[in-house]
């Protein structure tokens, strides 16, 4: 029994001076409730060991033991590490108390399954996987950190639900063949070793009705306690926590659609006085991780990058702006402000926003969307959201051993009537990790073909996106009576870097940006055009793309603001005044020429 109570104490001794230490901000009334709190905890962790005379070396418990401490040190510490030395109030005492509890609870299953041999075997099994599933969640924080050197957050958890089941086996697929190779073999062994272990036999002897009655009573209570839906321990500590106030973000962007009626009854479209609706095709396309400084025509790169661009630099239907960038460095975040009169310099929130599908169907186009990215179906986003509205919204099929290139968009093209006013939305794969496959090996000009090699496969894709934006553009003006393109990225990258859930630097969020007019649409629009001309070296960030496309349609609306119009002489946006990564960062701290 004393050795019992010798790890009662240690256990408890070790959690409170931990939470203590990794914690900031506690007041001493805090303090001296974990005093309290971690004792209970403690005892319940070894209460069924010392009940059966179970020893606390035995394989079993220490598999409970190991999981339970884990996840004391994992999120905490980490958080800690990463926020020690800017933030003065946190702490984890629930991490500590599920840690505890999950010791007791994991092994009382344990040693009722064996004392009334409730099928073993398969009992044993399936709380092993369960346990392995654990032990995952805390080694993807420690994988996560020691990549990133930050601990999880929420742009990580939001990265990872908009990732589709093709980007991850691309990413898979770009990691050290050491890895992907020694990654599932380490997998299986843990996930062996926990089973082995956990079926290794238990001391089992008679006991009385009593120490059976106490131990089944704590598995109900601690069943209850920690994985209860509403108000459970676990889904308060700090790494499912988080992950759910991701899941009620995407609850609330979801409500989008739900209000989509009200939002449209309350829309207002005119046309300009005296100006008549552009007849015929105006396209938006949206790029993918495309940065303007590895694009010959934006900056003076060492290759010519973008031969078709850069020849149209001087064109007069071209309008190249040299300052636009992202409002954040990942997708979503970035086109659903981009796509709706929500931005990062108002209060109004996503699913409270127009779109600019919305002000294209009132202002009388016929819309459509194709994109080459993959739809993710029920984990709905943004862009899916605002792409759904549309009149036609098509996906590429998506399949791994073909891959899709933006070259394939073309042919949807062909769904929009050439006698009809269309509003084109095309979203591109364009230059999205893993570079080596967004292109075909024909245009492996700067990298040797098949060779994966970060930088140069880059640039071979911003080539080929360069030739796929010269085939829209041809093919609209030959087919659809093209009047207005306008093109952006929704955010750049670093190629030579693994992609960062974090902002990594102003690199991440220098974009390229063009709009083409066709001669009628000048002749028509004459003061627009002028605008945007006297205006391209003024600086922008693309969550005002949604009031740069309504000056383009040359509408008036209760739901654009001219005032964030690039287009408009009313623009009141300064380089000083602009901000990126959702408002953290001003625009005017890039110093980089």
């Amino acid at each position: 029994m004393i050795d019992y109570i010798f790890f009662v104490l240690l256990l408890y001794g070790f959690s409170y001076l931990y939470y203590i230490n990794i914690s900031h901000g506690l007041g001493r009334k805090a303090e001296l409730l974990q005093l309290r709190r971690f004792l209970p905890c403690a005892i319940i962790a070894v209460l069924t060991p010392a009940l059966t005379n179970q020893s606390l070396s035995s394989p079993a418990f220490l598999v409970s033991l190991l999981i339970g401490v884990l996840w004391i040190l994992t999120y905490p510490s980490l958080y800690y590490f990463t926020f020690h030395k800017n933030s003065s109030d946190f702490g984890f005492h629930l991490d500590v108390v599920f840690g505890l509890y999950f010791i007791g609870w994991s092994f009382s299953i344990k040693f009722l399954i064996n004392y009334f041999s409730v099928f073993p075997t398969v009992s044993l099994t399936i709380l092993s996987l369960f346990e392995f599933a654990i032990i995952v969640i805390l080694l993807l924080q420690w994988l996560y950190y020691t990549i990133y050197k930050t601990c999880i957050n929420d742009n990580a958890i939001m990265l990872l639900r908009g990732t589709d089941f093709n980007e991850a086996i691309e990413f898979y697929r770009s990691l050290p063949l050491y890895i992907q190779i020694s990654s599932p073999c380490a997998a299986f062994f843990l996930c062996s070793a926990i089973i082995v272990n956990n079926h290794s036999r238990l001391t089992i002897s008679f006991l009385p009705i009593s120490s059976l009655y106490i131990i089944a009573t704590t598995v109900i209570f601690m069943t209850f306690y920690l994985w209860n839906s509403k108000k459970g321990v676990f889904i308060r500590t700090g790494i499912i926590e988080l992950f759910l106030d991701v899941q009620n973000y995407l609850k609330e962007t979801a409500s989008y659609r739900i209000h989509l009626k009200e939002r449209l009854a309350t829309l207002k479209v005119t046309h300009q006085d005296n100006v008549p609706q552009i007849s015929g095709t105006v396209i938006l396309v949206i790029g993918e991780s495309e940065s303007r400084d590895y694009m010959s025509a934006f900056c003076d790169y060492e290759y010519d990058t973008t031969p078709w661009l850069k020849q149209n630099k001087n064109n007069r239907n071209f309008i190249l702006f040299p300052n636009a960038y992202a409002c954040a460095d990942q997708t979503v975040p970035a086109l659903e402000m981009a796509l709706t009169e929500a931005n990062q310099y108002t209060s109004k929130k996503f699913f409270e926003s127009c779109s600019i599908i919305d002000i294209a169907k009132a202002a009388g186009y016929k819309t459509y969307w194709f994109s080459n990215q993959g739809h993710i179906g029920s984990a709905e986003t943004a862009i899916t959201l605002i792409a759904n509205t549309a009149d036609k919204a098509i996906w590429t099929k998506q399949n791994l051993n073909n891959f899709q290139y933006d070259e394939t968009l073309l042919e949807y093209l062909k769904e929009a009537d050439p006698k009809k006013n269309n509003f084109i939305v095309l979203h591109l794969i364009g230059n999205h990790f893993n570079f080596i496959n967004r292109y075909p090996y024909s245009f492996s000009t700067f990298s040797k073909p098949g060779k994966y090699d970060l930088i140069p496969n880059y640039i071979d894709s911003i080539a080929y996106t360069d030739y796929v934006l010269q085939k829209v553009t041809e093919y609209a003006q030959e087919n659809l009576n093209l009047q207005a393109l306008l093109y952006f990225s929704d955010h750049g990258t670093l190629p030579d870097k693994r992609r960062s859930p974090n902002f990594d630097g102003f690199g991440t969020v220098r974009i390229p940006m063009f709009a083409y007019f066709s001669d009628e649409y000048i002749q028509k629009n004459n003061e627009i055009y002028q605008t945007l001309s006297e205006n391209q070296h003024r600086y922008f960030t693309n969550d005002l793309a949604y009031d740069l496309m309504c000056s383009i349609f040359n509408i008036k609306s209760n739901h654009f603001d001219e005032t964030n119009s690039l287009a408009s002489p009313k623009y009141k946006f300064t380089r000083e005044m602009l901000t990126t990564d959702l408002g953290k960062m001003y625009i005017k701290n890039d110093t980089t020429k």
